[in-house]
């Protein structure tokens, strides 16, 4: 089967073809880590878990790197306003190490929480400052980068006119020059030669407290170019995929191209397939601090576990805008609650001698196979999973071998979507999520007696007995403790 996926820069679905055969090189943009992780980081890094799993699955090598940024964001995504990691710092009456530190902690665990982070190398900007530097060194040296005052920046005009900038984001340089034009400060205009030239580095203020030694100046690279100068090193002067959300699409991505051609003077494409994952929303508004809707992986797995917000972000497309509501986190969990049900039967059935599974079984996987392959069709991947857990509990007369393939098949699957599918008390966020899955699994028992399924019911029945929870058959109806 051939996989396709939406490529940015040609704004249409492309066959996958490695530059190297057999092994794809991704980078995505990850983590600027002065504030906690929110949903839509979460969601943006499940997209690319999911294609990091796809891959490996298709049995393509892959190697995968996620940056984390730790210096040279500014409140502003151009050239102007305050370090993000800095700023932060000061509020919270920290330097900015001690914050950092703080939150690399943090971003990993919640990564493991939400089953994410297979990553080859997760590089950090400070890391990678002498890199950065002899990065501008080339640019200039290749004639796409002047200094001025102890800052350096990048000449968009001369680039534009041999590889055209605004190709990612579909956009005029003249357009973009236009809309430049009132965001450059004084100071900016008396440096640059036009207001969308970038800052590849910059002079520090004496106040700024992240700044190191540069044959320019004492001061800090740009935020464009730690991506470029992380993603060739550790992936090569040219790469498969370079991800990213839907804001990056101008001016960071536009940016990070134009440093990859100028740093190695290419005369190809550095990177062949741009992705980027839309956005999501809140009760159908933009995620705001101001509005009140703004929410954190911290907040949200004190409340729910992170296979349900996993398989909340799978349900819906990631070039698709989700939006984020109490039903739909409901909705996720109850998908999530039906897949464990099914396991859960399979487990405590002794099967009979049916077979008519086997080929279901196949046709799930192609079908599957087919979702994946048409640009990461995530959503339609769980549809055929619910439904073919519903056949399988239609099924469990089938043999007992069988229905283990079965249930194999489904968390093999359901593992590409970054669903764990281990234990049911990984269902939900805390003890009223495990009480409604006991409740499902009683409700299924019920409906096994209606349908004189007594053989069934009551292997249900000792399973939850082993589980410390007993099931009472009553005049007013079935009623369950934990013993």
């Amino acid at each position: 089967m051939v996989f396709k996926i939406y490529n940015t820069l040609t704004r249409k679905k492309e066959e996958f073809k490695p530059l190297e055969e057999g092994k794809f090189k991704i980078y995505t943009c990850g983590q600027t880590i002065y504030e906690d992780m929110h949903i839509g980081n979460a969601r943006m890094y499940s997209n690319w878990d999911i294609l990091n799993r796809y891959l490996k699955w298709k049995g393509y090598g892959v190697f995968h790197v996620q940056n984390i940024t730790d210096v040279g964001h500014l409140t502003d995504d151009a050239d102007q306003g305050e370090d993000k990691v800095e700023k932060s710092a000061r509020e919270k009456n920290m330097i900015p190490e001690e914050l950092v530190t703080k939150q690399v902690k943090r971003y990993y665990r919640e990564m493991d929480s939400l089953n994410l982070g297979d990553y080859n190398v997760v590089p950090r900007a400070t890391g990678h400052i002498p890199e950065m530097i002899e990065a501008v060194e080339k640019i200039i040296e290749n004639g796409y980068g002047y200094e001025r005052n102890g800052s350096v920046y990048f000449d968009v005009k001369k680039f534009d006119e041999e590889h055209d900038y605004g190709k990612i984001a579909r956009k005029n340089i003249e357009d973009l020059r236009a809309g430049a034009g009132g965001r450059v400060t004084e100071k900016e205009t008396k440096e640059k030669k036009n207001p969308l030239d970038f800052a590849l580095w910059i002079k520090a203020d004496p106040s700024h407290i992240m700044k190191w030694k540069s044959p320019w100046s004492v001061g800090y690279p740009g935020w464009h170019l730690e991506c470029s100068v992380m993603s060739t090193k550790y992936l090569g002067e040219r790469f498969d995929i370079h991800g990213g959300g839907e804001d990056h699409m101008f001016p960071h991505h536009p940016n990070e191209r134009a440093q990859n051609y100028a740093i190695n003077n290419l005369k190809e494409e550095p990177v062949k397939y741009w992705v980027h994952g839309k956005f999501l929303t809140i009760d159908g508004e933009k995620m705001s601090k101001s509005k009140g809707n703004f929410y954190t992986v911290k907040d949200l797995l004190e409340r729910y576990s992170g296979e349900t917000l996993r398989m909340l972000f799978a349900s819906s497309h990631y070039r698709k805008q989700m939006d984020f509501t109490e039903d739909s986190v409901q909705e996720a969990q109850k998908k999530l609650e039906k897949i464990y049900n099914t396991i859960y039967l399979i487990d405590n059935s002794e099967g009979g001698e049916g077979m008519s599974l086997t080929s279901k079984i196949t046709q799930l996987r192609k079908q599957f196979e087919e979702a994946m392959d048409d640009d990461l069709n995530t959503g339609k991947a769980v549809n055929l999973l619910l439904q073919f857990s519903k056949e399988v509990n239609k099924s469990l007369g089938n043999r007992k071998e069988v229905l283990e393939e079965a249930k194999e098949t489904m968390k093999e699957l359901g593992n590409i979507l970054g669903l764990k599918l281990e234990e049911s008390g990984s269902v939900g966020g805390g003890e009223k999520d495990v009480e409604a899955f006991i409740d499902l699994i009683v409700q299924v028992r019920d409906k096994l007696r209606e349908k004189k399924e007594y053989e069934l019911s009551d292997e249900v029945r000792k399973g939850l007995k082993e589980l410390g929870v007993e099931v009472q058959d009553t005049d007013d109806g079935v009623r369950w403790k934990k013993v």
